[in-house]
């Protein structure tokens, strides 16, 4: 099964005012299986995170600046907020340099509010032992066409 990463960055609307909601029902309603819609917004869109509940679909923000919020939708059982980066198609060291710049400069997942989901092409043998020596525990799942990682405190 493919997995995506839908990005949609709405932040050009927002500012010129521009009302977002009918692009973000498109992405969502082209989203297949356990696709994520990565949305960028100008602010934590919580009217939008109730719309996307009632759908089904979790949720996950980090604040990446004042006027940069990152809200990932998706499908998900384990109720757990997960951050998604997909490294698929990357030369090494870029997948395991990418993840640990995530690992550090996020304070949700420092402070274990949330966890992060990473998507390989195959089993990050020499990310591993970094997680292990710096404190981070991991499950790995392997599937037909994708390896995730997903990473908690």
């Amino acid at each position: 099964m493919t997995r995506r990463l839908v990005e949609l960055d709405v932040r050009p609307m927002l500012q010129a005012r521009e009302e977002p909601f009918a692009r973000i029902m498109e992405a969502v309603q082209g989203l297949k299986g356990n696709d994520v819609l990565q949305l960028h917004a100008t602010f934590l869109p919580e009217p939008l995170i109730r719309v996307m509940s009632r759908q089904g679909l979790s949720h996950c923000a980090v604040q990446m600046s004042p006027e940069h919020f990152i809200v990932d939708f998706y499908r998900d059982d384990s109720k757990r907020p997960y951050k998604h980066l997909d490294n698929r198609g990357l030369e090494p060291p870029q997948p395991m340099t990418r993840t640990l710049e995530c690992l550090e400069g996020i304070s949700e997942l420092q402070n274990g509010d949330i966890g992060l989901e990473i998507w390989n092409d195959r089993v990050p043998a020499f990310l591993l032992p970094e997680l292990d020596e710096t404190g981070w525990v991991y499950e790995i799942y392997e599937e037909d066409d994708i390896v995730r990682v997903r990473i908690d405190r």
